[in-house]
């Protein structure tokens, strides 16, 4: 697995290259170009702050333009890095399940099937025939129907005598 921060530093040398070859050298200063070249640039030799730093530092040399796609980069190396954490944590508690004889899925909730739908009776019921427990938000239906000027207990579901 690579270290985003030489990932970083690679994209950086890489986008200073094409500018460089597009502007024969005008357009890489004095001091990127020692952060280019200084062996202090190296992610292994560098502490964690040392690497953000050195980052920093790149991102002041780079244009907007550059900053989005840096940005954008860095966004889908976080989520990559969020999922495969999120499948070594599955994979070491589908063991440890394993090794107490559970079924990962039924532990974890995962074959319930679809949300059953409310078991409450409806209380109001609109011409076209939707129906709301009152319970909840209430649904578009109705608070189109309020903030129209109407009142909700005209949908008011009357009891039928027996």
């Amino acid at each position: 697995m690579e270290n985003i921060y030489l990932q970083i530093i690679q994209l950086w040398l890489y986008i200073q290259a094409l500018v460089t070859e597009g502007e024969k050298d005008d357009f890489m200063t004095e001091q990127t170009r020692n952060i280019r070249n200084s062996p202090d640039t190296e992610p292994d030799n560098l502490s964690a702050d040392g690497k953000i730093n050195l980052i920093s530092k790149i991102c002041d040399e780079l244009t907007a333009q550059q900053l989005r796609v840096v940005r954008e980069i860095v966004d889908q190396k976080r989520l990559e890095k969020i999922d495969e954490a999120k499948e070594q944590v599955i994979a070491r508690m589908r063991e440890e399940f394993a090794e107490l004889d559970l079924d990962f899925e039924e532990v974890m909730g995962l074959n319930r099937g679809r949300r059953r739908k409310s078991l409450l009776p409806p209380k109001y019921r609109s011409p076209e025939g939707k129906e709301w427990s009152g319970r909840g938000y209430a649904p578009t239906w109705i608070r189109e129907y309020e903030e129209a000027g109407g009142d909700r207990e005209e949908y008011l579901i009357q009891e039928e005598a027996s």
